[in-house]
């Protein structure tokens, strides 16, 4: 190790401390402006989604969980929409309207709050509820292939559900379903 001259200070330090507020000071301030979902909406021109999702009675699901929401608890989009890069990305300018979701959501997002309900432990006999049926726990579905979260004209009595989303992934395996009509 290099034996430094009295009186120089050691300037690694330096570096190292720029280096990990380079990385650090962004990430605090995305995370604070994304408490407030305009911060979201601004770049992703997600108006309509927006106005869908504070609506009164709610549009969509997004807008169930909006208005559901406890005390003290924002429901936000990153709530949904993990984040991971966000920051980065957002302080060096690029912020863009992408045309796909690059980091769609997981079933984890919803996972996160709705785990008891997706348990899978009774019978056809028993229930009729798709979640409940154990016959159902192994299938490995995005939640958001039925529950499509901003798209509005659905119902809270059916949980948000579209028939035509829902139809063809229950005709996967229940094949009298790719022809029947309406709801039960």
């Amino acid at each position: 190790m290099p034996i430094r001259e009295p009186g120089r200070p050691v300037r690694r330090w330096r570096w190292v401390l720029v280096v990990l507020a380079a990385a650090v000071l962004p990430v605090a301030v995305v995370k604070r402006l994304d408490a407030d979902n305009r911060f979201c909406v601004a770049c992703h021109l997600h108006g309509e989604i927006m106005r869908n999702m504070i609506a009164t009675p709610p549009a969509t699901l997004a807008g169930a969980h909006f208005r559901a929401r406890p005390p003290g608890h924002p429901e936000r989009c990153f709530t949904c929409h993990s984040g991971e890069g966000v920051a980065a990305r957002w302080v060096v300018g690029d912020r863009h309207e992408p045309t796909s979701m690059r980091l769609p959501i997981t079933n984890e997002a919803c996972l996160k709050c709705h785990a008891k309900q997706v348990h899978g432990s009774h019978t056809a006999e028993e229930t009729d509820r798709f979640h409940e049926l154990t016959d159902h726990s192994g299938l490995r579905l995005a939640c958001v292939t039925c529950h499509q979260v901003h798209r509005t004209g659905g119902s809270a009595a059916r949980t948000w559900l579209h028939e035509d989303a829902v139809r063809p992934q229950c005709a996967r395996c229940h094949k009298d379903m790719a022809t029947a009509s309406g709801w039960k």
